[in-house]
């Protein structure tokens, strides 16, 4: 024996000796000082090293995890033979692996030397940062395994063949070694023999044998005949519930996320209890987090609406937020108005007018309606009126009458440029005619500030229709903008019905404005005794209009003593609620003394706070009482 082929057996007995040395190590739980074995036994060309060192590298085990050392070693020993790291490499060349997957826990620093321009990570990592899908190659090593006999690799073979991925489609190739794996029990050559026969375009179409091979499939465990063969029996005419949740239930064991949904709400339907809720509430959550986005909606509406479960609103967001971030558009509306209204989450009107945006984009008539509102009105988002003419235009094209109506009024106010103003009255006469009670009040509104004899009747009969529907600024604007002889009979009638079912139903502006026309006398009877009795609910219930409505009231009567001094109990409480008549109308009663004792501090305090508001007469009376008042506060107040 010359010394080279002594070198070459020591060699070949020492890389032996730490390749078994490594497997004995893995018997002992030892995976570090065994991946130290292989690794030396791999580098002095060992091909079963070879192989253990990417397996090695894909787990992490004993090492860091390391895809891309994985693929390295794999190759090294698919080229000496070896059956396993042919179909390993060839599985893993069949789609894109990225930095994370190639680098393990290194892809933050390899990130970083690759921002910098060094080229570190690609000598750390010989086998590449990155890899991209080569199905050529895939289809290459896959060829290699199935004929060396590998049942897993015949099944990947015969569904590249089948789909013509990596290679020409051939359906009498893919069927031989198809049929090959399924003999081994392969679940997956099952699975793509029951496709090769479901094919109805193919001459050797066969749906009975398709469906006996998705049944063996499906026994067989395979997640995606089970699922396939689930549904299936759900929609035939007589569907099997029983042996189609059976399947589902193999399927959503084996993380299929459509599968375990479909399975949570077939048995969500004959769920009574909460704690029957539960497991479903599981599936469904797990196929949430597997990126199921009508399992994220299914959970927030379960979770909002406290469906057979108290309601969790917080727990409701979460899920509608993931439902929508994966493309749902019910849910990026509803997580809209969640925002919008702080439910379950802070209000943050800049994520609701995003999500109501991405809902319109895709067509959802009432988030393109609220992301128009948003637009027009600065909510979240800068004020954009174009912007918002956009979004009210898709709602408007769905019939929504809402939009028609605020697009309408927006157009025709011409502010917005570029646009027709009178295609916004065309939107409004089309809301109008379906019935729509907005779009009549904002109609007549526009009339009657055209300033047109000719237009009056127009107006009239528009008010009069929405007032009919109990729009109280409808009727409101009929009582105090016409004459009761310039009202027909049905306007006058349909107005104050408004007021008195507003009233009824304690809407407090409807209780305030039917007080002033029984005081009045205008359209009504008079009725004091009614209308002091409709203010002091309306008081009651928050209103400072009441409140400031009762001060004149009681003020005017002055029929006893105590009258004056009521009527000021009630400008002050309309006052602390911010009503400018109010702080001015108390002010100048402490001011004068009147109905109470002289108080020029807090005469001077409501005087300030209604100047504040900009009213004129608050603010000369501060000015004539001391000229110098006119710098500082009332000089701003004056401009507000």
């Amino acid at each position: 024996m010359t010394a080279i082929r002594m070198w070459e057996e020591t060699r070949r007995l020492y890389c032996d000796f730490r390749y078994r040395r490594g497997e004995a190590r893995v018997r002992a739980g030892r995976h570090a000082a065994a991946h130290r074995d292989f690794a030396t036994a791999a580098r002095a060309g060992h091909t079963e090293a070879q192989y253990r060192l990417g397996q090695n590298y894909n787990v992490g085990r004993g090492c860091m995890r390391s895809g891309g050392e994985a693929l390295r070693w794999f190759e090294r020993a698919a080229r000496s033979g070896h059956v396993e790291a042919q179909f390993e490499l060839g599985v893993l060349l069949l789609a894109d692996r990225d930095l994370a997957w190639c680098t393990g826990p290194s892809a933050r620093w390899a990130a970083a030397a690759a921002e910098r321009g060094s080229r570190l990570a690609e000598l750390a990592f010989p086998g590449g940062v990155t890899l991209k899908q080569d199905n050529a190659r895939a289809y290459h090593w896959l060829s290699k395994a199935a004929q060396a006999g590998k049942p897993e690799a015949q099944a990947n073979l015969g569904w590249l063949l089948l789909k013509g991925i990596g290679c020409e489609a051939d359906r009498a190739s893919a069927r031989r070694w198809l049929s090959a794996a399924a003999e081994r029990d392969i679940s997956q050559a099952a699975f793509g023999l029951a496709e090769f026969y479901g094919a109805s375009d193919q001459p050797d179409h066969d749906p009975a044998l398709s469906r006996q091979w998705l049944r063996r499939a499906a026994d067989l465990g395979n997640p995606s005949a089970a699922f396939n063969l689930g549904r299936a029996l759900l929609q035939v005419p007589e569907p099997d519930s029983a042996q189609a949740e059976r399947y589902l239930a193999v399927a959503a064991e084996k993380k299929h996320p459509e599968a375990a949904f479909e399975l949570a709400v077939l048995r969500l339907a004959r769920v009574a209890s909460e704690t029957e809720l539960e497991p479903v509430l599981n599936l469904l959550r797990a196929s949430a987090k597997a990126d199921h986005a009508g399992a994220a909606f299914l959970l927030g509406e379960i979770f909002s609406r406290g469906d057979r479960i108290r309601p969790d609103l917080r727990e409701a967001a979460q899920w509608y937020r993931r439902a929508a971030d994966a493309g749902h558009v019910q849910a990026q509306f509803q997580i809209g108005c969640f925002y919008a209204r702080g439910e379950g989450l802070p209000q943050d009107l800049a994520h609701a007018a995003r999500y109501f945006a991405l809902s319109a984009a895709r067509g959802h008539a009432i988030g393109a309606l609220n992301a128009g509102i948003f637009y027009e009105t600065g909510q979240g988002v800068p004020s954009d009126l174009a912007e918002a003419a956009r979004w009210l235009r898709v709602a408007a094209d769905q019939g929504v009458p809402q939009a028609q109506v605020r697009l309408g009024t927006l157009l025709a106010s011409g502010r917005v440029r570029s646009e027709d103003a009178e295609v916004g009255r065309t939107l409004l006469e089309q809301a109008a005619a379906q019935n729509s009670a907005e779009a009549e009040l904002a109609l007549a509104q526009m009339l009657l500030g055209e300033d047109d004899d000719g237009t009056m009747p127009r107006a009239v009969e528009l008010l009069a229709s929405a007032a009919g529907k109990h729009n109280l600024t409808a009727a409101e604007l009929l009582l105090t903008r016409f004459k009761p002889n310039e009202l027909t009979p049905h306007a006058l009638q349909s107005a104050l019905a408004a007021l008195e079912a507003s009233a009824s139903a304690g809407v407090t502006a409807a209780m305030t404005s039917l007080a002033a026309e029984l005081l009045s006398g205008r359209h009504l009877p008079p009725d004091r005794v009614r209308a002091e009795r409709l203010l002091l609910d309306a008081s009651a219930r928050g209103s400072a209009a009441a409140q400031f409505a009762l001060g004149v009231f009681y003020c005017q009567r002055n029929a006893a003593p105590e009258d004056v001094s009521l009527g000021l109990k009630h400008y002050v409480a309309a006052a602390e609620a911010g009503h400018p008549l109010a702080q001015y109308n108390a002010g100048v009663m402490y001011l004068n003394g009147v109905g109470t004792t002289a108080d020029p501090d807090t005469a001077a305090r409501l005087l300030v706070a209604a100047a504040e508001q900009g009213l004129p007469n608050a603010i000369r009376l501060l000015e004539n009482i001391n000229p110098s008042a006119g710098d500082g506060r009332l000089r701003e107040a004056t401009h507000a």
